[in-house]
């Protein structure tokens, strides 16, 4: 710690597959920060998951446990009352019993649990890649593909020139391989090819998914390889060999699982997952025929903590990454750059002017600009009932930073750009809680407002100014000499907007 005092204290608890972790950091008044500690307990829940489908209740009992003896920890430290964020590992999502488990804590420890979802999930990977690309500053000028192999599934990011391209997951993680094994007794080369044959299909669909990249440099990311740095690469160095990483695959393939603790200074949990995770990434290495690749010599698991006491910390560069996603997905399927780029630009100008209505904040903001850049990706299949086939492309592509819950809001907003506005019978629309609905419901007014300003697809309404009032919204349309064509098509794309806010919209020309 520098001279300057700490002058707040704040603290993350991570329940992972794995382990239960918790960091304490101390932030002084320039920002600087210091880890006043680290605690770490193994707790089986990735096992239980994959391999029971729910979590026992012994481990349940062994997590409230761990968590009471954090918050003893903190109490010690005089810290009770400092600001603590909990989170839960997204494959918790594959238990029978999550919310159980999630109330149970809740009640016993006092703490709210949040499940990791994929937009988080996105942000802690997108942290631990710019860590990367600033501290080896030629893959910056590379196609760069990290690959976090975590328990449950692996993340494949690739960069270009430091910008993020592609994104996708796969089904494809340590416990959940590690589980599904019929012989995990086996040893030596024999289990490495029981897992192999585990793995086939999925490393099949990454090599077809980056078969048109030339990848250069491979990152590898994750508890598990990161924990075995020291045995890939020299100190202070990230770079590795391809023939090192799967003589070390081969070596601990042949040891049983209280060796592999006793020589490589593992814990049990970490002893069983660690080999799928080699043998995982030795596959993804093999697919582009890479020689060489980088693993990390920090601890995974308090980095992790780390980025999630900050849960703010880079989230301008996530958005700029994910609006990026979004565009490259709308150029895959066709759409006209220039038409949706306007339309975005409008709805952004129209959330602005109509907040005293909406009431929606900025997340909301950013869903509506996906919205707007994916609105005619279903054009891709056929122009007919687009906003349908829209619907399905985006509730089933990789969007760089969008949670599953944010992709199903952004499908949905779509879908009631045009035609049909919402109605219960409607079954995606249902599901939701009756607060999304209403969320769903006014960003798809805005929508459809804003693509009836951009009915020619000409980009001619650049601008205007709105004024509000009780039963109106006037657009006073800046340089405009004739709004004929964009008037014609409010009656069937206002109509939503009037229902929801008992408004009607009106153009008015400003030449």
């Amino acid at each position: 710690m520098t001279a300057s005092h700490p002058t707040s204290y704040r603290a993350a608890v991570h329940i992972g597959a794995s382990h239960a972790s918790m960091i304490i950091l101390a932030i002084a008044e320039d920002g600087t920060e210091e880890r006043i500690d680290f605690l770490e307990k193994n707790i089986p829940l990735g096992r239980d998951i994959f391999g029971h489908g729910s979590v026992l209740p012994s481990t349940i009992e062994q997590a409230v446990t761990v968590i009471h003896g954090f918050k003893a920890v903190l109490a010690e430290l005089g810290l009770s009352e400092i600001p603590v964020r909990a989170v839960t590992t997204n494959t918790l999502e594959e238990a029978k019993n999550a919310e159980s488990f999630l109330n149970r804590l809740q009640i016993a420890c006092q703490w709210r649990f949040e499940l990791l979802d994929d937009g988080e999930m996105t942000r802690l990977v997108f942290l631990k890649t710019r860590r990367r690309l600033r501290d080896t500053p030629s893959m910056q000028d590379r196609n760069t593909l990290v690959a976090h192999v975590g328990p449950g599934n692996a993340r494949l990011i690739l960069s270009k020139k430091g910008r993020i391209v592609g994104y996708q997951s796969y089904r494809l993680g340590t416990h959940r391989c590690w589980e599904r094994l019929q012989s995990p007794n086996l040893t030596g080369e024999p289990i490495i090819q029981l897992i192999r044959e585990q793995i086939t299909g999925m490393i099949a669909q990454i090599q077809y998914d980056f078969r048109d990249e030339q990848i250069e440099d491979l990152v590898m990311i994750g508890t598990e390889i990161q924990k075995l740095a020291s045995f890939l690469s020299k100190p202070a160095r990230t770079k590795s060999r391809y023939h090192t990483l799967r003589q070390l695959t081969s070596d601990l393939a042949a040891l049983t699982e209280p060796d592999r603790v006793k020589k490589y200074r593992l814990d049990y949990q970490t002893a069983g997952s660690v080999l799928p995770a080699l043998v995982i990434n030795v596959a993804i290495a093999e697919s582009f025929s890479l020689d060489s690749l980088r693993v990390s010599h920090s601890d995974y698991e308090e980095g992790l903590l780390t980025d999630l006491a900050h849960p703010d910390a880079a989230q301008d560069e996530v958005k700029s990454q994910l609006l990026h996603s979004a565009k490259l997905t709308a150029k895959k399927f066709g759409c006209d750059i220039r038409h949706i780029r306007h339309v975005a630009h409008l709805s952004g100008r129209l959330f602005e002017d109509t907040r005293p209505l909406h009431q929606l904040d900025e997340h909301d903001a950013l869903l509506l600009e996906v919205a707007a850049i994916l609105h005619e990706v279903g054009n891709h299949i056929s122009p007919k009932s687009h906003e349908l086939h829209g619907l399905y492309i985006i509730r089933h592509s990789e969007i760089f930073g969008l949670s599953d819950a944010d992709r199903l809001l952004v499908a949905l907003v779509t879908r009631y750009h045009r035609k049909n506005t919402p109605e219960l019978s409607h079954s995606d629309y249902r599901q939701l809680s009756p607060k999304d609905r209403l969320r769903v419901a006014k960003l798809s007014a805005l929508l459809r407002v804003s693509d009836a300003l951009e009915r020619t697809h000409s980009q001619r309404i650049t601008d205007f100014t709105t004024t509000l009032s009780d039963d109106r919204v006037t657009l006073h349309l800046k340089g405009v000499v004739d709004a004929s064509a964009e008037r014609l098509a409010l009656p069937t794309k206002a109509d939503l907007f009037h229902q929801l806010f008992g408004r009607r919209i009106i153009l008015q020309e400003n030449p």
